[in-house]
């Protein structure tokens, strides 16, 4: 990935974590913000005016599936096609603002080489934290033996969580708590992972600093997510209020993939895992709970499960447009597409907030988005990575 150095002057500069500070100087070098200053600032190779502008961090999408296409069925397609076409979905991402991504959903290597081509420089794309394959029960996403990193016991799950761990450096863990909408062999609120098998995991991906994501529709899902240890409830369709005051007291941290589901809705007409989320009684939960998990003050992180159907990766920050329309501040809003995304991937000491030893990640913006969410998309005016324009 290549590293720029340069000085940027914002009329505006919105942190991240809430706050607008203005006619503030960012000095950038090899990549990193090294000063922000009352001053102008000289040395630092270019320097672009921004006055009158709005500077906030890249975006952080925490869950995509890069492999997929919106259009189709990815398992029609070898590894090496899934592979091509992650970079693809990935540089879509990049092009709207989408600095940062979360990969909840990896096949084989595909992913891992997604990853390493872009960081190496390979191929132009955003920053890549990946998981790999979602550890799960057997047969619960797939009815093709040996296709998926199934496990059995306590045992089995600790050996898969350490081979991606080891053997891959998986970012973080992906652990199937419950069945999935999008398997339609599986009841999406029906258990499948033990609170031991997830505990065995989340113990390995702990002892190597990483998250654990549970993904969980289903009431006993979510509980048995968190009595493991899960760090990051994905989905939470089914969430109760002793769930809620367990998450807030712990600080952890909801992910409810608003742009899926909201997807789902608008597209119940081509049947299929559209109208599955109607047809197993999870959409009535959604807006409900998501909105009194807001109302107790749980970290709430954007990720749109982007790669699932009709769930496309030009169009990430809808996400965000739906946290609006079910009670988010444009303020809140931002913060969960930035800080509160970065801290699902324990990545937030280097991206998510505009300050000093973090990358220049950047998107300038014509408009205020702590006053109006839609800025970040109809006033996209440059996006830099790691301080350096596309």
């Amino acid at each position: 990935m290549k590293s720029g150095s340069l000085s940027v002057y914002a009329g505006n500069l919105v942190v991240g974590d809430g706050s607008v500070l203005k006619d503030k100087y960012l000095g950038v070098s090899d990549g990193v913000i090294v000063e922000v200053s009352d001053r102008p600032l000289t040395g630092y190779g270019d320097e672009y005016d921004y006055s009158g502008k709005y500077v906030m961090p890249g975006l952080i999408d925490a869950h995509v599936h890069l492999r997929y296409d919106p259009h189709g069925d990815p398992e029609k397609r070898s590894h090496e096609y899934q592979a091509i076409r992650g970079v693809e979905n990935a540089k879509k991402s990049l092009e709207i603002g989408i600095t940062s991504l979360g990969e909840a959903g990896g096949i084989g290597n595909v992913v891992f080489a997604v990853r390493n081509a872009i960081n190496n420089g390979v191929v132009l794309g955003p920053r890549l934290y990946v998981s790999g394959e979602m550890i799960t029960i057997t047969g619960g996403r797939t009815k093709v033996p040996g296709e998926r990193k199934e496990v059995n016991g306590a045992d089995s799950a600790r050996k898969v969580a350490r081979e991606l761990l080891m053997y891959h450096n998986a970012d973080f863990i992906k652990l199937g708590a419950t069945g999935a909408i999008s398997s339609a062999h599986t009841g999406p609120r029906h258990p499948q992972l033990s609170v031991d098998e997830m505990r065995a995991c989340v113990e390995e991906a702990h002892n190597c600093g990483k998250m654990v994501h549970g993904h969980c529709y289903g009431e006993k899902g979510i509980g048995n997510s968190l009595e493991a240890g899960v760090d990051v409830i994905v989905h939470g369709q089914s969430l109760k209020d002793g769930h809620i005051r367990h998450m807030v007291e712990n600080k952890l941290i909801l992910m409810p993939t608003l742009k899926a589901f909201c997807g789902h809705r608008d597209n119940l007409d081509k049947g299929g895992v559209h109208t599955r989320m109607v047809d197993t009684g999870i959409w009535p939960e959604t807006e409900q709970n998501f909105r009194r998990a807001l109302e107790a003050g749980l970290t709430i992180s954007m990720g749109t499960d982007g790669g699932m159907p009709d769930d496309h990766f030009s169009n990430n920050y809808l996400d965000l447009k739906y946290m609006g329309e079910w009670g988010m501040t444009p303020g809140q809003a931002v913060t969960a597409g930035t800080l509160n995304a970065a801290k699902s991937l324990a990545i937030e000491n280097t991206v998510g907030t505009l300050e000093v030893g973090k990358y220049a990640d950047l998107l300038v913006l014509g408009k205020n988005p702590v006053e109006e969410i839609s800025s970040i998309w109809t006033s996209l005016e440059k996006v830099i990575l790691n301080g350096v324009h596309l």
